[in-house]
Order: structure tokens, then sequence, then C-alpha cells
């Protein structure tokens, strides 16, 4: 069997038909009904006139069938691409026509974003819409529903494990890289991140994926992940959600819009998962904060769970320790890595034992380089940039950044992080930051100079810097200098301007009224900004205490 992602589903499909593949809420889908929805909708794509090697572009909300578009895509050799639901008019136009989308699915509380975007988007050739909630009809798209009752399934096709699919990152740039990810090496991934999050290391894990997924399912131990962070993300659904359905597990998914850790805690009572991920802090500390307040009266039941998984920003220890007090069986992974499919490290945390925030256990074939390119010896504390292996293979159709970004070494391809660290005496290595402008707050990659031209381009502002300020929460938060020509434009005319352009994380929850600080060279002096920001912080917190 091929080591492709659909071929894998299809043959769990056949021999675990009856078995629970996905839950969202009330509702549970079969793999033989996952696998069947798919092969209809693969067909609605293909007399849509979609073909191997274009994109099939998800905008959409955690859902079942969510996982069914992008098995869908892969069934027919398409190219399934994660879209973030939070783009507005311009940014999903431009993410469209950048990823050269033949077809569009979208959810239909999305309908006001999309259809704006749909008239500067040339090239779909199906856009269809997901029932939400009580939204009926009235949006651009077809009914998903009426396509796969309408449309038999597709027939079954070799494919190759060259195939590939699209991981959007916001990265460091206005628009998102399209990075691809290549079929066999996704499912090779899987393994790895299978073996490291269930905790099942009895299982043969490097043989066929179908006897792996046969064999727990007789024993009793069918694999249930739950991805509290969105599917959009790589952390919901290339570390949490592919690994478990390549086992034959079921995903769960939780139905609310914006994370609740109550829905979280409910739901792991309801269904058991062996794993739960999140991403960092934005998740942990309401995580930690619902099971104190949970401790004085009833508490969940969270006696399944083996790990929890935490990806794309930072995990502080005082919130690993906070988690294992409630829930002191679970083991606590905190990977490390990047969107362009590589991994730094990981750190494992189980209760008793020492809990850090920035340093990882490096993982296998990871290189620390100085800007020369020279490696730095592994007994050194000098400075320098992650070079890791990827499952990734570059940026689609995008050879300069490919170039720049990524290396093949031997047979394996490498590429570089972006992230500074160091090795530590002990083998570990400390993650001292990124190396660019990149704001990431909540596990959302912000680019600053894109806020800080909408800001430019309002009546009344002459300059304005954008920079990322420390946060316990959210890892960080977006913040403003703004220079006016008259007086001072209000903090709240700046956020709104910026909020009608661009997606809601992007706006800047501090603004500050000054002069931005240029050298003579006409170059901002971001310590004297950083210097300013931190002291309207200060006085605002001493103003209310």
């Amino acid at each position: 069997m091929a080591d492709h992602l659909a071929t894998i589903w299809e043959a769990i499909a056949d021999r675990l038909p009856g078995e629970v593949a996905l839950v969202h809420g009330e509702q549970q889908r079969t793999w033989a009904e996952f696998e069947q929805r798919s092969a209809r909708f693969a067909a609605a794509l293909l007399a849509a006139g979609v073909r191997p090697g274009e994109t099939v572009a998800i905008d959409m909300f955690n859902a079942s069938e969510y996982f069914e578009v992008f098995f869908a895509a892969l069934k027919i050799r398409a190219v399934p691409a994660n879209v973030n639901y939070r783009y507005l008019g311009e940014e999903l136009a431009g993410v469209l026509r950048q990823c050269e989308a033949a077809a569009l699915v979208y959810h239909a509380g999305l309908r006001e974003r999309v259809a704006p975007a749909l008239a500067a988007a040339a090239g779909l050739r199906l856009v269809a819409e997901v029932a939400d909630g009580d939204l009926g009809a009235g949006g651009p798209g077809l009914s998903y529903e009426s396509l796969i009752a309408c449309c038999p399934p597709a027939a079954r096709t070799d494919r190759a494990e060259t195939d590939t699919f699209l991981s959007l990152t916001g990265g460091t740039t206005g628009l998102p890289k399209a990075v691809e990810y290549v079929n066999g090496h996704a499912v090779r991934n899987t393994r790895m991140l299978g073996r490291q999050m269930l905790g099942l290391d009895d299982v043969d894990w490097d043989g066929p994926a179908l006897e792996r997924a046969v064999t727990l399912h007789a024993q009793g131990r069918r694999p249930v992940a739950l991805p509290a962070s969105p599917l959009m993300h790589s952390t919901g659904l290339i570390m949490a959600s592919l690994p478990v359905l390549t086992a034959g597990g079921t995903v769960v998914t939780l139905t609310g819009r914006r994370f609740d850790p109550w829905e979280l805690l409910a739901a792991v009572e309801s269904t058991h998962p062996r794993t739960v991920s999140i991403v960092g802090n934005a998740f942990a500390r309401p995580l930690a904060q619902a099971l104190d307040a949970a401790a004085s009266g009833r508490p969940y039941d969270t006696a399944s769970l083996v790990t929890i998984t935490s990806a794309g920003m930072a995990w502080s220890a005082d919130t690993k320790r906070a988690i294992l007090r409630h829930i002191p069986q679970v083991t606590l992974v905190d990977a490390c890595g990047c969107s362009e499919g590589a991994t730094i490290g990981s750190m494992v945390t189980r209760r008793g034992a020492a809990a850090t925030t920035d340093r990882f256990v490096p993982a296998p074939g990871l290189t620390l380089i100085r800007s020369d390119g020279s490696v730095i010896d592994p007994a050194s504390t000098e400075q320098g940039m992650f070079l890791a292996p990827t499952v990734a293979r570059g940026y689609r159709k995008d050879p300069e950044h490919t170039a720049a970004v990524f290396r093949t070494i031997g047979t394996g391809t490498y590429v570089l992080t972006g992230d500074w660290g160091r090795w530590n005496p002990d083998g570990t290595v400390t993650l001292l930051g990124r190396g660019t402008s990149t704001i990431n707050t909540g596990g959302e990659k912000v680019f600053a100079e894109e806020v800080e031209h909408v800001v430019r381009s309002m009546p009344g502002v002459d300059d304005c810097v954008v920079l990322g300020v420390p946060d316990d929460r959210l890892g960080q938060q977006v913040a403003a200098i703004v220079q006016s020509a008259g007086d001072p434009v209000s903090p709240d005319t700046v956020r709104s301007a910026v909020r009608a352009r661009l997606a809601g994380y992007k706006v800047p929850r501090i603004v500050i009224s000054a002069p931005v600080p240029r050298g003579p060279n006409g170059k901002i002096i971001y310590p004297e900004a950083r210097r300013l920001l931190d002291q309207q912080r200060s006085l605002a917190g001493q103003q209310r205490s």
C-alpha cells in the first residue's frame, strides 16, 4: 500500500466501516460514512473540472466536513489548502489568487467575507457552502450537502507518495506562504507523532498503517484525539488529527468558535480522548484556571488523558505545573517547530519533574548553524540558527523563497526555521526567539509592516511602527506607536481602521500617540520604540493598581 493518506484511509474504512471516525457535538460519522461522503464530494470536484495538482481551498471552522473536503481532494490527487477563516475579503482574495485555487469550500457563517473575495479571485470552478447552524441557503456557493446527495462516489485511483497538500502559513510576508507537504513524508511523520503523543509504546509504529489500526481496534485501544485548536493551523490538523486518523482512530472537534476551556473539559469527560492538542499559553492558561475553579465543586473526569500536546507558541513552566496538579497522570508534550514542516525539538513534562518554558530535546538531525552556514558544535554555547529536517519540499511555485529557506543534504530536506537558539551542556537546546519582525499572538502570525501600511494610510497619521510586546497568555500582543500630523488620532479610531481591513488578531491591542523614533538614516530605532511601549504599559499598570 502506498504511503498516501487517502489510500490508507480508504483501506481503514473498508476494514473498520462501523467504527467511529469523526465526532462533532452530537454528530458522529463512521469510517464508512467518512469515506463515502468524501468520495461523493470528490466526484463533485471532478465534475466541476478540478484536476490532479489543482488547489482546493478550505475556509472553514472546525467540523467533520473539514476532514471530508481534505480527504476528497486527496482522493483525486488535488491539493487541499487550509485558509485562515479570519481573513476578510481582500486578504482572502489574495490567498485564493496566490494558491491558484480551483475550488473553495467555506462555512455559511463566513459568506459575508467570502462573497466580495470571489469577484477578485479568478479560476474558481466550484464554490461550495457548508451549512452553519440556522443559516439557510443564500450564499454564493452551492450547497455542500446537495452536492454530496446528487453525486455518486468517485472511483478510486492509484496515487503517488509525492502528491502534496498545502499548509498556508502567516510566515514573514503579508500573504501567507504555501508550504508543500509531501504525502509520503507526512504519513511517515504521523508515525513519529503518534508514538510521541498517544503513549502506545508497544505498538509497531513502523509497520503497515492498516495492520496497526486493525490491531488497536481488536485490542480495544482505538485512539481518540481532541484538537482544541483550529484545524486551519498545523497543530490541530497535522500534529493531532492526521496521526490518529492514520491509526484508525477517532477525531473529536469542539463546536464553539472560540476556545472555551469548559467546553473542552466537558468534551473530554464525554468522549474520553487519549490526547488533547492546544496552542501554548493561549489555551493552557484558561484551561488551568478552569481546572482550578472546577476543583472546588465537581471536578471533570479527565482520567482518559494520556497526553496534552502543544505547538505554535510558548507554553510556560508555571502553567504546565498548574495543569499537572489537576491531571496528575497526563504527560505534557511541548513541541517546537515551524509551519515549514520542521520540528526543532520537544520537551516532555510529567508530574514531579522540573518544568521548562524554552528548553527542548532536539529532534533527530537538528543542526545549529552560523550566519555563514558553518555548523556550531553541540559542545559550544554559541548562538545560531536552527536547521531542521522537514516533511515539506518547499513553497508552492516559489523557487526563490524555497532556495533561501530549504536545503537538500544527502537524501533529506532541511529548513532554516527562522529561529535562533543555543546548545546546552545536557544536550538540550534553548529557543531564543525569531530572527524576524513577525509577531506571534495566540498562535497567529502577524506581519508588522502589513498593519503599519493600514495605519499610515489613515487621515491625520504621519508615521507608525508596529511591534510585538510580551503577553503572559497570548505570547505577544500587537502594539503600535502612531505619530499624528496634528491632534492625536484616538486608539479606538486606529483599531477600527485596522479591523475594517485586516483580520481581528492583527488589530493593535496597545496604541500610543508619540513620534516614531527614527535615526538619521530614516530607519526605526527599535530599542527606543520598545522603551516607549514599555513605559506606557508600566504607566497603565500603575493606574490600574
